[in-house]
C-alpha cells in the first residue's frame, strides 16, 4: 500500500468508515473536508491501495478493526468510539489508533475535523519535530523541571550525585556545589524512616525502580516530605551506568492527609464518646420514666430522679429547686450525690444572669457551664461543668434540675435529652399538684412584701406616720371592702379623704383599749380584693409608709401563682417572701362544730347548749340565767361566766374560719 499522504493545499482527505445511522453524522461533521465513506473494512482496503487518503476515520466497536488497519498503513488513524460500546478509548489507543474520539452529543465529537488536522499534522512533522531535541534541549529540561531531579553515578564508590537540577537546590536548600559528589543520604536525619530509606538501598542494590515517601531535612534543619522515584539508567552494553531520582516536596498534601486522620481519629472518639453517653443518658431517661410512676408524692419524685441522675456518668451531683411560686431565687429542695453540703447550702439568685440555674428558670430552657479559673465561680460550681433544665408542665415552671459533671461542655444531644426528662419530670409534678389540690386537706399559706409606696393602705400609714395592723375584713355587695386596722400609735383619720385614691372612708370604731380600731373602706381592684379574687384569705396584715406585708391562705399552688401575678400586674415590688404548707381550716358544718367543740370546756359547751336550747338568745328571753344557773347548779355569775367565754371563742372561730 501507498502510505504517503497528499501534500497539497487543498482539504485533508479523508476516507471514514461508517455504516447505518452513524454514517450520515460521521458524513455532516466532517462536511469542512474531503470525506469518502466506505460501509465497512473490508471495503475500504481497496481504496487505500488506488487512493490513499490523508487521514483514516474509523467508526467501529472492535479492537481487531483498528489492529488490522494499524497493522497495513501507518496513515493517521482516528477512531471513533460508542461510549456504551466494549471498545473504550484507551483500547483504541492500545490497538494503534492515533487519537480516539467519543461519538456523543457534545462538541466533544464536533470537534471531530480539528482531531483529523492535528493527526495529520503529527504526521507530516514528527520526524522534523523528534529531530529538533537536542542534548542542550534535553538538559534545559532537567534544569527547569518543576520538580527535584537527580542523577547519581552507579559505577563510583557510594554512588555520589554527579547531576541537580534548579529545582532539587530549591527545594532541599543545597547548592550545587554542596550536593554534587555526595551520596543523596544527607538528606535523612533522626525521624527519617529506616525502613523505607532500606527500601530505597534494596532497590538500588538490585537495580530496579523504587518509589518512596520519606521525611527529609532541608540545609537549614527543617522537615519536609519528600517523594522520591528512582530508576536505573543503563549504558549501550545494558549495565546500569547511573540512577536517576525525581524528588517532589508533597509536605503540604502529607500533612493534609495527617490532619485528616487527625480528625478522623478525633471524630471517631467523639462519636464513640457520644454514643455512649447518648446511651447512659437514655437508659437514664428509662429508669427516671419508671420512677415517676412509682413514685407516691412530690417529695419521693424528686428523691427519685436526682438519686438516679447522681448515679449515671459522668454526673457527679444533681438537686432540684422549687421555683413554683418565689420569683426571687431558687432553693435546693432534694439532691444526691456528692457536693451535699455545698448544695444544702446554696440559695440562687434568679436575678444572677452568670448562672446556669438562674437562666434556666428565667428562660425555661436547657443551660450549661463550665467551671472557670475565677475564684468566685470555683466556689460556686464544685465540677469541669453544670447543666440547668427546666421542669416545665405547659406554662408552668415547677422547679429546676441542676446537675454537675466532671467532664467538658455538655453536647447538645445531652441537652436535648434532658429538655425531654425536664418535661416529664414537670408533666409528673403537676399531676402530683394536681391531685393533692383534690384529695389533701392542706392549703397553702404565701407571705408577700410590697415596696409601693403609691398603694392606698400605704398611702395612708403615711399621712400620719404610724402602722396599720390587720384585724379583720368584709367583702361588700358593692364591691367595696371593708378592713379593719389598728392603728399604732393611735392616729386620727379624716372620715373623708379624698386625697387618698382607691378609699372610700376612714372611720373609727369603738374599743374597750387604747389602741385606735378603724374601718378602712377600699374601692374594688385594691391588693385585698385581688387576694378575695384568688379565693384566699388574709391572715396578717401590717402597712407602713414604705409598704406592706401580708399573708394570705389560698387553696393550691394555681391559685397562688394566679395572685402572684395579678399583684405584679398592679403594684411594683413584689417579693414572695415565704410559702408553706397549711392544714386547710374546717369548710362543712360538722367540720366547723367539731372544730368549735374541741376548743370548749364541758362547763362552758353545756352553759352554751342549755341557753340555746331555753330559748335565752330570744327576745324576750325564753328562760333567765337564773333558771339556767339552777339547771347547772351552778351560781348565776359563773353560768354567765361560762357563757360568755363559749360566746367569745364561737365567735373567734367564726371569724378566724370565714372567708374575708
Amino acid at each position: 500500500m501507498n502510505d504517503t499522504p497528499s501534500s497539497t493545499d487543498t482539504p485533508l482527505r479523508v476516507l471514514a468508515i461508517a455504516g447505518g445511522t452513524e454514517r450520515d453524522r460521521i458524513e455532516d461533521v466532517l462536511s469542512s473536508l474531503s470525506v469518502t465513506v466506505e460501509p465497512s473494512v473490508d471495503a475500504a482496503r481497496s481504496r487505500l491501495d488506488t487512493d490513499p487518503p490523508d487521514c483514516l476515520v474509523v467508526r467501529t466497536d472492535r479492537v481487531d478493526d483498528i489492529s488490522s488497519l494499524r497493522a497495513e498503513t501507518t496513515l493517521p488513524l482516528v477512531a471513533v468510539v460508542h461510549p456504551g460500546s466494549d471498545l473504550s478509548r484507551m483500547a483504541a489507543l492500545d490497538a494503534g489508533a492515533t487519537d480516539a474520539v467519543p461519538l456523543v452529543d457534545s462538541n466533544l465529537f464536533e470537534r471531530l475535523p480539528d482531531r483529523v488536522g492535528i493527526a495529520v499534522a503529527w504526521q507530516r512533522s514528527r520526524d522534523e519535530a523528534t529531530g529538533r531535541i537536542s542534548e542542550d534541549l534535553k538538559e534545559q529540561a532537567l534544569d527547569e523541571a518543576p520538580v527535584g531531579i537527580t542523577i547519581a553515578d552507579y559505577t563510583l564508590p557510594d554512588r555520589p550525585l554527579v547531576y541537580v537540577n534548579e529545582s532539587f537546590e530549591s527545594m532541599t536548600g543545597y547548592s550545587e556545589q554542596a550536593a554534587l559528589g555526595r551520596n543523596c543520604r544527607y538528606l535523612q536525619g533522626p525521624e527519617t524512616d529506616p525502613e523505607k530509606v532500606a527500601t530505597l538501598r534494596a532497590a538500588i542494590d538490585a537495580k530496579e525502580s523504587a518509589s518512596v515517601e520519606l521525611l527529609n531535612y532541608r540545609e537549614n534543619g527543617e522537615t519536609f516530605w519528600n517523594r522520591v522515584d528512582l530508576a536505573p539508567l543503563r549504558g549501550p552494553n545494558g549495565d546500569v551506568t547511573h540512577f536517576v531520582g525525581f524528588q517532589t516536596d508533597i509536605t503540604e498534601r502529607v500533612r493534609a492527609e495527617e490532619a485528616a486522620e487527625r480528625y478522623a481519629e478525633r471524630v471517631d472518639e467523639e462519636r464513640a464518646r457520644l454514643q455512649t453517653l447518648v446511651e447512659l443518658i437514655e437508659g437514664l431517661l428509662e429508669d427516671v420514666t419508671s420512677a415517676l410512676v412509682r413514685a407516691e408524692s412530690r417529695q419521693e419524685l424528686e428523691a427519685a430522679v436526682c438519686t438516679r441522675v447522681a448515679a449515671t456518668e459522668p454526673f457527679e451531683s444533681a438537686w432540684i429547686g422549687d421555683c413554683d411560686l418565689s420569683p426571687a431565687a431558687v432553693v435546693p429542695n432534694e439532691w444526691a450525690g456528692e457536693h451535699a453540703s455545698f448544695i444544702e447550702s446554696l440559695e440562687i439568685d434568679r436575678d444572677q444572669s452568670d448562672d446556669p440555674t438562674a437562666r434556666a428558670a428565667n428562660t425555661r430552657t436547657v443551660q450549661s457551664g463550665v467551671t472557670t479559673d475565677t475564684p468566685g465561680h470555683d466556689a460556686r460550681y464544685p465540677s469541669r461543668s453544670t447543666l440547668a433544665v427546666p421542669l416545665i408542665h405547659r406554662e408552668t415552671l415547677y422547679g429546676v434540675l441542676t446537675v454537675y459533671a466532671d467532664t467538658a461542655e455538655l453536647d447538645d444531644e445531652v441537652h436535648v435529652v434532658f429538655g425531654t426528662l425536664g418535661r416529664a419530670v414537670g408533666a409528673a409534678i403537676d399531676a402530683f399538684e394536681s391531685r393533692r389540690s383534690l384529695i389533701s386537706d392542706e392549703v397553702l399559706e404565701l407571705e408577700f412584701q410590697v415596696s409601693d409606696a403609691t398603694q392606698p393602705l400605704v398611702s395612708l400609714a403615711a399621712a400620719t406616720d404610724c402602722q396599720l395592723t390587720y384585724e379583720g375584713a368584709v367583702l361588700h355587695d358593692d364591691d367595696t371592702l371593708s378592713l379593719f386596722v389598728s392603728v399604732t400609735p393611735p392616729a386620727q383619720f379624716d372620715d373623708e379623704p379624698g386625697d387618698i385614691d382607691g378609699i372610700v372612708s376612714v372611720a373609727r370604731l369603738p374599743r374597750g383599749d387604747d389602741v385606735g380600731l378603724y374601718e378602712v373602706v377600699l374601692e374594688a381592684g385594691s391588693l385585698a380584693h385581688l387576694v378575695a379574687d384568688a379565693g384566699g384569705r388574709l391572715t396578717d396584715l401590717e402597712v407602713t409608709r414604705t409598704g406592706s406585708r401580708f399573708t394570705t391562705i389560698v387553696p393550691d399552688r394555681a391559685a397562688g401563682r394566679e395572685l402572684r401575678d395579678d399583684l405584679e400586674r398592679v403594684a411594683s415590688g413584689v417579693e414572695l417572701r415565704a410559702v408553706r404548707d397549711r392544714s386547710s381550716p374546717p369548710r362543712t358544718r360538722r367540720e366547723f362544730v367539731a372544730n368549735v367543740g374541741d376548743d370548749l370546756t364541758d362547763r362552758q359547751h353545756t352553759a352554751l347548749q342549755l341557753a340555746y336550747l331555753g330559748g335565752f338568745f330570744d327576745w324576750p328571753h325564753g328562760v333567765s340565767g337564773d333558771e339556767l344557773a339552777s339547771a347547772m347548779d351552778v351560781s348565776r355569775a359563773t353560768f354567765h361566766q361560762h357563757l360568755r367565754a363559749a360566746e367569745r371563742k364561737l365567735v373567734s372561730r367564726f371569724f378566724e374560719t370565714a372567708p374575708n
